[in-house]
């Protein structure tokens, strides 16, 4: 026993590349031995929307849609959806569930409108694009205008 020489650990190595984080850190290890761990990379910080935010980017929408040379009836469905969306993202303590059941309404009329005529074409791409920019704000209630 006290002329045996213990066997050295084998040494162990983990090397992750090509990954983005956003908002976090990767932490990895394993038990049974030092660790030692290097971290480099870029690591990307997006800041949460604000409830103004996400309304300002409802109020371009709304002003797009408003614009659009579309059928009287066809405006007034989707200003009836965007509007207590818009309302309700205003609040201090929203509900983004709510925000996006209404919002779906508007992405479903508007999915409709694209195929019908060049201005429903046009709003479903100013739709798109700010749906895109909210998502992140919407979190899981995203899934309602397929973000």
């Amino acid at each position: 026993m006290f002329g045996k020489k213990q066997p050295a650990q084998p040494t162990q190595s983990q090397t992750i590349s090509g990954v983005n984080v956003n908002g976090g850190m990767v932490q990895q290890a394993q038990a049974g031995g030092d660790i030692h761990q290097n971290q480099s990379g870029n690591l990307e910080t997006s800041q949460q929307m604000t409830s103004a935010e996400v309304v300002k980017q409802l109020e371009i929408l709304e002003a797009a849609i408003k614009a659009a040379k579309v059928e009287p009836a066809q405006q007034e469905e989707l200003l009836d959806y965007l509007r207590p969306a818009k309302r309700e993202a205003a609040k201090e303590s929203s509900s983004k569930e709510l925000v996006g059941q209404n919002l779906k309404s508007v992405s479903e009329t508007l999915k409709m409108m694209k195929d019908s005529t060049e201005a429903g074409k046009s709003l479903w791409q100013n739709g798109q694009e700010v749906f895109k920019a909210i998502s992140p704000w919407l979190g899981v209630a995203a899934k309602f205008i397929g973000m």
